[in-house]
């Protein structure tokens, strides 16, 4: 079974259309105490599924960021959210996808979720507002500013979610 391999907490640079083939760039932001986990299920070439899971994901002031060689794998749009602890206003973990599939063709996945809310739990307004510096102090690990700007484009407007089994269509 071939699985994506993770490369890096710094995203590589996607200037100039820059990202190389079968690569993703996972951003996750977590409004809650304590450290949540984020998984994603993938298929590989020969039609077998496996999960890549990224525990330890920090709360608030701090952006998670990996990136990964997809080895030929697609992504299955099934994901999973563990350990969101309450703490607020709003609570959950936020999921931004970025990848190139092997034929050069970009994907943007962003966590949703049915659930009806009154307050808008999404990265990007009130109460989880933030600005380019702001975003910048809670990813010191990019090293490269458009690797950034596109990591802030890819996780704005993700929804939050609780513990929980998700699906997205993977277009």
């Amino acid at each position: 079974m071939s699985a994506p391999t993770y490369l890096s907490d710094d995203l590589s640079s996607n200037r100039f259309s820059r990202l190389p083939a079968n690569r993703l760039q996972l951003v996750l932001f977590y409004d809650g105490r304590g450290e949540a986990t984020f998984g994603f299920e993938y298929k590989d070439p020969s039609g077998t599924v496996g999960w890549i899971n990224v525990p330890g994901v920090p709360p608030f002031d701090r952006i998670m960021t990996k990136e990964y060689d997809l080895r030929g794998c697609t992504l299955t749009g099934n994901f999973v959210v563990e350990g969101v602890v309450p703490n607020g206003v709003v609570d959950g973990l936020a999921f931004g996808l970025m990848w190139r599939d092997g034929d050069q063709h970009y994907h943007i996945l962003r966590s949703n979720a049915p659930q009806p809310i009154k307050t808008a739990s999404f990265v990007g307004a009130w109460p989880l507002g933030m600005n380019h510096s702001t975003f910048a102090s809670r990813a010191p690990q990019l090293t490269d500013w458009c690797a950034r700007e596109t990591a802030f484009a890819v996780i704005c407007g993700a929804k939050l979610l609780l513990d929980g089994k998700y699906r997205i269509d993977v277009l």
